[in-house]
């Protein structure tokens, strides 16, 4: 009999395949929390995939040669800073459930590797998110071949990541920021005040071009970025993002922030001339001081100095992105002039992520509509 049941809800099938010498193959599957309806359903699908000549057995592959065979197939379509990091999180997978079976990867194996990276790393929950985000792309592409006929990994609870509201400066630390700049180079002056202004990220920052500036019309352009990837170096890449959306953007620029950028390009051209043949080629806005192209963690590095040489309270280099928003929110800009500002695929984007600084503008909805109706009666 090709399937027999070895215990509660619990059946094997065996289905001869071929004879090597004298030993017959047979190829074996056991089926867990099933009926026997099921396992017979399941033994002819496997006999007509057989007749037809197309059935692979993969499901005896291990985890580790899964999820290889998925990163395979996924390096030409990812980023590449996406890609080595999903290279990173297989290390750790691999280490710890890579040697199990597919066919035996159920959710209590899924949960204990969740439970091994709460309890034996420093991991925040963000990060094994991304773990349990790889897991289920891969056991849904694993579905999607043929290889398994359900995801295990949806039967896990989410991993659920309580929102943390992003460090920023107030109206009165700004200042304070801005006061402390007159005493640092133009180049550090003009990289902060233009993060304020902006609220670029850094990499967008670094990847700026002198010709991405139209002076006459006081306007930047976004359309590039700068990353670091270790193992791979410095490269630029597009601001378009994972899910297709591209935060190309043009930001008009205020008047001090336009001449303090006039004001450095002078400055360099001076630094190009002097250095001449020293001077590395870049056209970046921002350099090192023999003209390469700044590394996209410098600014970062920058601003932790110039915060402890003036002992102001610290925040990190993205933290000035959200400080420019909420400074924009507080001077009572449109939302949707911010999120496209801020390079937001849609208005919800801003809303979520901002929503708290929006509270104070629904409370002063009341006293501005009263002062109205008294001043029009």
């Amino acid at each position: 009999m090709s399937v027999r049941e070895i215990a509660k809800n619990k059946y094997r099938i065996e289905i001869p395949i071929a004879y090597i010498g004298s030993k017959r193959k047979r190829h074996v599957e056991t089926l867990d929390n099933t009926t026997l309806k099921q396992a017979k359903l399941r033994e002819a699908e496997i006999k007509l995939e057989l007749t037809n000549n197309n059935y692979i057995k993969k499901i005896n592959i291990t985890f580790e040669q899964l999820l290889d065979e998925w990163l395979k197939m996924q390096e030409s379509k990812l980023a590449i800073k996406t890609y080595k990091n999903y290279v990173n999180y297989s290390k750790r997978i691999k280490d710890s459930i890579g040697y199990v079976k597919l066919k035996d990867i159920n959710p209590r194996i899924l949960e204990g590797f969740y439970n091994d990276l709460r309890t034996n790393t420093t991991y925040a929950d963000k990060t094994i998110k991304h773990y349990y985000t790889l897991i289920n792309t891969v056991l849904s592409t694993a579905v999607k071949w043929d290889y398994i006929k359900t995801n295990p990994n949806t039967k896990v609870d989410k991993i659920i990541v309580k929102k943390k509201q992003g460090r920023f400066y107030t109206p009165e630390q700004v200042a304070k920021l801005v006061n402390a700049l007159e005493s640092e180079s133009l180049k550090y002056k003009v990289l902060i005040i233009l993060a304020i202004d902006t609220g670029c990220r850094r990499g967008e920052l670094t990847g700026l071009e002198w010709n991405d500036i139209d002076f006459e019309k006081g306007i930047i352009y976004i359309n590039k970025t700068t990353q670091y990837v270790a193992g791979i170096g410095t490269f630029e890449k597009g601001t378009k993002g994972n899910r297709g959306y591209t935060s190309d953007r043009k930001i008009h620029i205020s008047k001090t922030t336009k001449e303090l950028l006039l004001e450095f390009k002078e400055e360099q051209s001076k630094l190009k001339d002097k250095l001449g043949e020293l001077w590395q080629g870049s056209k970046r806005i921002f350099t090192t001081d023999w003209g390469a192209d700044m590394h996209p963690n410098t600014p970062s590095a920058i601003l932790t100095k110039i915060l402890e040489r003036n002992k102001l309270d610290y925040i990190n280099f993205h933290g000035l992105r959200h400080t420019s928003i909420s400074l924009q929110i507080e001077l009572g800009i449109q939302p949707q002039v911010i999120s496209k500002r801020a390079g937001h695929s849609n208005l919800n984007t801003t809303h979520s992520i901002y929503s708290h600084f929006f509270e104070s503008s629904f409370e002063e909805v009341p006293e501005k509509i009263d002062a109205f109706l008294h001043a029009s009666t």
